[in-house]
């Protein structure tokens, strides 16, 4: 039997893991693509690498890395970036469940993006309901929306 002065289970959230430079996968993108339409090809390249380490899904940096990398030459890159864009899209349009992780609705969540983190965190509620972590992240972000 428990004491009455335990903590509660699963009570601290671990942090988001995050660079100290991460810059949110909606600016992410926004930077990208004016690093790329002013020809700044690697910094957009670079900029690209870096989302997709931490959005793996995420087609639109794809499709974007794909250009980025014909217009520096890249063919060989530049074709495998496509293909994954590709791959992506018909694994979604296959799909009726989007991809998620917590991590990601985390990501979303602290960048501004609420309906799209709420949105991801309910999927994975539903997918994941004896989860007490998702809940307990839903009604720390419902806390925060209060306040």
């Amino acid at each position: 039997m428990l004491a009455a002065t335990s903590s509660a289970p699963n009570s601290q959230l671990r942090p988001t893991p995050k660079p100290a430079n991460w810059r949110g996968v909606t600016d992410c993108l926004r930077q990208a693509r004016d690093a790329y339409q002013n020809q700044a090809y690697a910094e957009s390249e670079q900029l690209l690498l870096e989302l997709i380490e931490f959005a793996p899904s995420e087609t639109r940096a794809w499709k974007l890395l794909a250009n980025t990398q014909k217009a520096q030459g890249k063919i060989q890159q530049a074709l495998a970036s496509a293909r994954r864009a590709l791959d992506l899209q018909n694994a979604a349009n296959q799909s009726d469940e989007m991809p998620a992780s917590a991590t990601l609705a985390r990501l979303l969540w602290e960048q501004g993006e609420h309906d799209a983190a709420r949105a991801m965190l309910g999927l994975l509620i539903m997918r994941q309901p004896e989860n007490s972590e998702l809940e307990e992240l839903k009604n720390i972000w419902n806390r925060e929306v209060e306040a």
